[in-house]
C-alpha cells in the first residue's frame, strides 16, 4: 500500500490543532493547581491562629475560685466591699523562680519554674498586680502597691504610748498623721535597714508617722502590733 504524503497545510493544522491542546492542557493544570495550593495555603493559616488563640484563651482562663481568693485579698487590704473591685486582666504566665515569683527585683538565674497567673485588680483608681500559682496556694500582691487599710485603735494606741514615753510628751498632745499598710520585704527593711538582701520573708503592718511637737517620728508596726519599731534616724 502506498503510504500517502501529509501536504504542508495537513501538518501546519495539526501542529496547530496540538499546540492549542497543549496551551490547554498547561492552563487548565497551572489554574487548579494554583488553587489548590491557595486553598492549602490559606487553611493552614487559618486552622494554626484559631488553635493558638483557643489555647491563649484557655491558659488565660483564671479559675472561678482563685479569682475570688484574690478579690477578697483585695478587699480585706483595701477596705473596699470585693462586689466594687474588678479583675480587669489576666495573663498565664510561667516565672522563672520563687524569686521572680515574689516580685524580687535582683533575682539570680536559677530555673525553678512557678505556673501560673499575674492578675490585675481594679480598686479605686488604682491597679494592684497579684502573682498566683496554678493551684491557688500562693498569691502574692506587688509589695510596691501602697494599700489603704484603717490603723486598729489598739496598734494606733501603742504607738501613741511610744512615743509618749520617749519625748515626755503627753498622748493627747501627740498625733498620729499618717498610716499607710505596707507589706514590708523583710525583717530587715522593717527595721529600717539601710543595705539589705533582697531575700523575700515579707511582713505586713503599717508605715505610721507620729507628730511629736515640731517634728514627725516613723514608725513600723506588724499587723498583730507585737512589734513596733522607730525609725533610728530619729533624734530624742
Amino acid at each position: 500500500m502506498k503510504l500517502i504524503d501529509k501536504s504542508p497545510l495537513f501538518n501546519n493544522a495539526l501542529k496547530s490543532h496540538k499546540g492549542v491542546v497543549l496551551t490547554l492542557a498547561l492552563v487548565s493544570l497551572l489554574f487548579y493547581g494554583g488553587l489548590t495550593e491557595n486553598k492549602s495555603a490559606a487553611a493552614v493559616p487559618t486552622g494554626i491562629t484559631q488553635l493558638s488563640q483557643r489555647s491563649q484563651a484557655q491558659s488565660n482562663n483564671l479559675p472561678r475560685p482563685i479569682a475570688n481568693q484574690i478579690l477578697r485579698d483585695a478587699s480585706k487590704r483595701s477596705g473596699i466591699p470585693r462586689r466594687q473591685l474588678k479583675i480587669t486582666q489576666v495573663t498565664a504566665k510561667t516565672f522563672g523562680n520563687p524569686c521572680e515569683f515574689n516580685f524580687g527585683e535582683i533575682c539570680t538565674r536559677e530555673y525553678n519554674p512557678i505556673q501560673g497567673w499575674e492578675v490585675v485588680v481594679r480598686v479605686r483608681q488604682n491597679s494592684w498586680t497579684y502573682h498566683v500559682n496554678k493551684s491557688g496556694t500562693q498569691i502574692v500582691l506587688d509589695p510596691k502597691v501602697s494599700t489603704s487599710q484603717t490603723l486598729p485603735k489598739a496598734i494606733a494606741n501603742a504607738i501613741l504610748s511610744d512615743a509618749s514615753q520617749r519625748s515626755g510628751v503627753a498622748i493627747n498632745n501627740l498625733k498620729i498623721t499618717q498610716a499607710t499598710a505596707k507589706t514590708f520585704g523583710n525583717p530587715c527593711e522593717f527595721n529600717f535597714g539601710e543595705i539589705c538582701t533582697r531575700e523575700y520573708r515579707p511582713i505586713e503592718g503599717w508605715e505610721v508617722v507620729v507628730r511629736v511637737r515640731q517634728n514627725s517620728w516613723t514608725y513600723h508596726v506588724n499587723k498583730s502590733g507585737t512589734q513596733i519599731v522607730l525609725d533610728p534616724k530619729i533624734k530624742i
